[in-house]
């Protein structure tokens, strides 16, 4: 085995104990999907009754990998546990928000429901402290300048408009 390999193999194991030490328990006593649709009725999304890792996130890990390790496969709004999460984002910022399910990532765009304005004031990346642009340098999201920004907004804002009349018939009551 060459020093190199060693070397890697040392290092992931070291990381994985930094990770499993800043996690602790916070993965642990989750709202089921049953409990979730009660807090949702009651305004509140899943992810504002989980338990937040103390102190800062390993450094090693981008704002996406932490919000995967302490979400574990969870939906930050209805805690189902679907074989794949979606990465939310703000379409006016660009920036991360958390993980959800199809279904919640759907309704998130479409419903002004208290649980959902409760979840855009604190999203999973606003509870662990982390901040991360969607997307990549080859679809300029990643490094998105001012006036792109600005674009971006005022193409959410045309869309809204041009959905106003439909968007009612997609809301709960």
């Amino acid at each position: 085995m060459s020093s190199d390999h060693e070397w890697a193999m040392g290092e992931a194991c070291r990381q994985n104990d930094v990770e499993r030490k800043w996690l602790g328990d916070a993965t642990l006593n989750r709202p089921s999907f049953a409990e979730a649709e009660i807090l949702d009725r009651q305004g509140v999304p899943s992810c504002h009754a989980w338990k937040v890792p103390p102190g800062e996130v390993p450094a090693h890990l981008s704002a996406t990998q932490a919000l995967r390790r302490w979400q574990a496969g969870a939906c930050a709004m209805c805690s189902a546990r679907p074989t794949r999460l979606l990465v939310d984002h703000c379409h006016r910022s660009g920036l991360i928000r958390g993980l959800l399910c199809t279904s919640c990532n759907t309704a998130e765009g479409l419903q002004d429901a208290p649980s959902f304005v409760a979840y855009r004031s604190r999203p999973p990346a606003v509870l662990l402290g982390v901040e991360e642009r969607y997307g990549s340098t080859w679809d300029g999201f990643a490094q998105t300048p001012t006036d792109q920004v600005e674009r971006n907004a005022a193409h959410v804002d045309a869309a809204e408009a041009m959905f106003a009349n439909i968007l009612p018939k997609f809301r709960r009551s």
